[in-house]
């Protein structure tokens, strides 16, 4: 015991081993408040901070050989940290300083737009010296804060850009050994707000190559983003708490919608100018800028979310305690949901496409998601595994309500509208009774079972013949002379059973879309040919097939009878949950005749009512996802 008393007494302190490298400063008890631009943490913390590469690799070096087992996490300019409330065993912290003459602070283009910028610089300074010398293309990068070390390691971006896409190579400092190595960038993995390099490497100098660029023009872009972002929320704060659920879903809007501006903890409150950013009220000094009551703040904004939508946000933000990263967000288990996709009618390709992108989707906002391709029908175990079974299937018993009965049977939450009222919306010739029956205009009609069968009597060329079961236009004829009648039927009959005959309205298409109980912006369909056939849909040999949301040719009058329409037989169904319900405005009159449902559209990001989703501001996230809590809550 006493042989380990000594040896342990001939270690150099850490006041001692600074001191000994010219340039290195080191705070015993530096603070949180000081070095963050958060201020969050109240438990001191061993800093050391260099102002070169020299200084930077000695200490380093010098540290291990002393301290073997000692962690050393460097924290950069501190823009995006939450300190801790506790001292973490075993650890020390090292900053970089903008030291007169010091490399790490210092930047030069070295030819054809390649340029070593050292890890204490900013953004700002990069990009600023670069367009002195006609090079650019980041403008978008301008404003983001803090040092070029920290935003690399985050793969900090803004407005598109990402800084990954600017760098060719970094140079870094070894942690464990004080040895300088230089990787190329793809050494490492890139992605949103996030990168694979590893926490044990300290970044010390970033090689950029930027485009040439019309210098005058490249400062007006990079001043914009300037004053852009003098427009950030005031007071002290570590910028974007959460990162974007989606390109297209920024965690602010969605934290809006769902509440979180009336939040805060003790001495932090959310911005009330921006919902996804935390504010260190200085004006309640009297209480401690804890990290844990910053940590309680976005815990509360993160539940607001995943109770309202089921989408979990991931910080953005960096907690310097890993205990505090490993707990967070814990209480909040992902829902399980099982993708149904593929089927066996012949519109499985367009399920498997509109499935991967509902997986996908659902997958980003945080939910553990299975996929099945279903064959035949019976209740799997995945299926009683999952919260809520989402069938993305067309056609077939998918669409038809035969497994959705089977599903509700045993006791299975799914998503979408009732079994019953699937299978009348699969049924063509059902529809047309419910329209009927409900005063909802649509095409005089017929019904066919004989493949010899005349045309029907009272229906007048040119008509439209179809299957009464099908979706997608399979079978679709548009017969405008007596010849073409025989072919048109037994290309419907050999899709059903049953054939729909319909006088042909000329006119203007749209379709709007039912989604929880309110009709969204209709979408007009402009097509090349006569009919919105499955050429038009899929593989335009015709040419392209224009979707317009909002419509621009359709009467004002006209589209918000077509909404009225189409949500009143949505509810005669009780199929409002979803639901996409076809129209034709006639051209001589601008009368509105509803065509038919659809109670499994399309899912992709092409699709037409994901396409009048994203025209109300509904993203594909938040679509499946509320579908999904819709489910759960039934």
């Amino acid at each position: 015991m006493i042989r380990l008393w000594f040896i342990k007494s001939k270690r150099k302190s850490f006041a001692d081993i600074a001191a000994a490298i010219p340039g290195v400063k080191f705070d015993q008890d530096a603070s949180w408040n000081r070095y963050t631009s958060l201020g969050a943490g109240v438990a001191p913390f061993p800093l050391f901070r260099v102002g070169n590469t020299a200084q930077a690799s000695d200490l380093v070096a010098a540290l291990k050989k002393e301290y073997p087992d000692l962690k050393i996490r460097p924290i950069g300019g501190g823009t995006n940290l939450v300190g801790a409330d506790r001292t973490l065993p075993d650890t020390v912290f090292l900053k970089i300083y903008a030291a007169p003459g010091g490399d790490l602070s210092q930047i030069y283009h070295a030819k054809d737009g390649i340029f070593f910028a050292g890890a204490a610089l900013s953004l700002k300074n990069v990009l600023d010296f670069a367009c002195a010398n006609s090079f650019g293309g980041a403008a978008g990068l301008y404003g983001i804060p803090g040092t070029i070390g920290g935003a690399t390691v985050m793969n900090a971006g803004a407005n598109g850009q990402c800084i990954s896409e600017f760098i060719e190579s970094i140079e870094f400092l070894d942690l464990n050994t004080g040895k300088v190595k230089r990787h190329r960038k793809v050494s490492f993995d890139w992605a949103y707000r996030h990168t694979s390099i590893p926490e044990d490497q300290m970044i010390l100098r970033v090689i950029f190559r930027f485009k040439p660029v019309d210098p005058e023009e490249e400062n007006v872009l990079l001043k914009r983003e300037l004053l852009r972002r003098m427009r950030a929320p005031a007071g002290r704060s570590a910028g974007s708490v959460f990162r974007n659920p989606a390109t297209t879903l920024p965690a602010g809007r969605i934290l809006e919608k769902c509440g979180a501006k009336s939040l805060s903890e003790g001495r932090f409150q959310v911005s009330p100018d921006h919902a996804n950013w935390i504010i260190n009220r200085v004006d309640r000094a009297e209480l401690a800028p804890t990290e844990k009551a910053f940590v309680e703040t976005t815990e509360a904004m993160a539940k607001k979310v995943y109770d309202s939508t089921g989408i979990i946000l991931k910080p953005e933000v960096r907690f310097i305690d890993m205990e505090t990263a490993e707990k967070w967000g814990t209480d909040r288990p992902r829902i399980k949901v099982l993708v149904l996709k593929g089927g066996v009618s012949s519109e499985r390709e367009v399920s498997l496409l509109s499935a991967a992108g509902v997986a996908k989707s659902l997958r980003d906002a945080g939910f553990d998601v299975r996929e099945y391709d279903i064959q035949q029908l019976e209740i799997t175990e995945d299926m009683r595994w999952a919260d809520v079974v989402y069938p993305v299937l067309h056609g077939g018993f998918g669409e038809d309500g035969t497994l959705q009965k089977m599903l509700e049977d045993a006791g299975i939450k799914t998503v979408g509208s009732p079994s019953e009222s699937m299978k009348i919306v699969m049924d063509k010739v059902a529809s047309k009774k419910v329209m009927d029956e409900n005063g909802i205009t649509n095409a005089r009609y017929a019904v066919v079972t004989d493949p010899a069968a005349p045309i029907p009597e009272g229906m007048e060329l040119p008509l439209i013949v179809k299957p009464n079961s099908e979706g997608s236009t399979f079978g679709l004829t548009l017969v405008e002379t007596p010849d073409q009648w025989q072919e048109a039927l037994a290309l419907a009959l050999k899709h059903d059973k049953i054939a729909l005959v319909e006088e042909y309205i000329e006119g203007i298409e749209a379709t709007v879309g039912i989604l929880l109980g309110k009709a969204l912006p209709p979408v007009e369909i402009r097509y090349p040919g006569k009919l919105y056939d499955y050429d038009a849909k899929y593989t335009h040999a015709q040419g392209e097939t224009l979707y317009l949301c909002p419509p621009q040719g359709i009467d004002p009058e006209a589209v918000a009878e077509m909404r009225a329409l189409c949500l009143r037989f949505a509810k005669a169904l009780h199929a409002e949950t979803l639901v996409r319900v076809d129209v034709i405005v006639r051209n001589k009159d601008n009368k509105v005749y509803v065509l038919e449902g659809n109670s499994m559209p399309g899912c992709t990001e092409s699709s037409l009512l994901p396409k009048a989703a994203m025209a109300a501001g509904i993203t594909l996230m938040e679509l499946y996802s509320g579908l999904v809590m819709d489910a759960l809550k039934k």
